[in-house]
């Protein structure tokens, strides 16, 4: 049965991998691995569980190791905010989406419940991005 469910999963639910971005020449981003229909999550798991979406400040990390700190910094900083997903060990591809000033993925607040989809078709070897303003607006 778990064979059946991951194999549906890898059918109809994959639709985006980390590769060379086309907006930072120097780093990676998600780009569609295939057509990515509007009004969908791409970063759909098998995990049914909600991810509790924490935001930390600078104040709450004053114990926490400087490397760690880093980390957190470098994945999970939205100006003074960090804002995390679980733990770092569960990132997942969504925190390699880079910015864009007409995006084309939208993260909306709906009743303490962050939901990611798409705002339009996104097709083959288009990159996802996110408006990092709006995301902080939305979800500070």
């Amino acid at each position: 049965m778990k064979k059946n469910i991951l194999i549906k999963h890898l059918e109809n639910d994959i639709y985006c991998r980390i590769g060379i971005s086309k907006i930072d020449k120097n780093g990676v981003g998600v780009i569609a691995i295939k057509n990515i229909p509007e009004g969908i999550n791409p970063f759909n798991t098998l995990s049914k569980c909600k991810e509790d979406i924490i935001i930390l400040n600078k104040k709450d990390l004053d114990k926490v190791d400087k490397n760690v700190k880093k980390l957190i910094k470098d994945f999970f900083g939205i100006r003074e905010h960090y804002i995390i997903s679980k733990s770092p060990n569960d990132m997942n591809i969504s925190y390699y989406m880079n910015h864009s000033d007409n995006p084309n993925i939208e993260i909306i607040s709906d009743n303490n419940k962050y939901i990611i989809r798409t705002k339009c078709l996104i097709k083959i070897d288009e990159e996802l991005t996110v408006n990092y303003g709006e995301l902080y607006n939305n979800i500070i």
